[in-house]
């Protein structure tokens, strides 16, 4: 598997994660924790998307 489909993994990972937290409870502290997650996960794709 290349790095950006394990990328693209996690990402899909992460984001069902915080839609899960999101829907038991969307106040819960831990969201804004996983949401930069994601986006970091986000970033890094993006970047290497552009290197290629």
């Amino acid at each position: 598997m290349s790095e950006i489909e394990e990328l693209n993994k996690q990402i899909e990972t992460k984001r069902k994660e915080m839609y899960a937290v999101y829907e038991k409870n969307p106040n819960d502290p831990n969201l804004l924790k996983i949401s930069q997650s994601l986006d970091k996960l986000l970033n890094q794709l993006d970047q290497m998307l552009k290197k290629t």
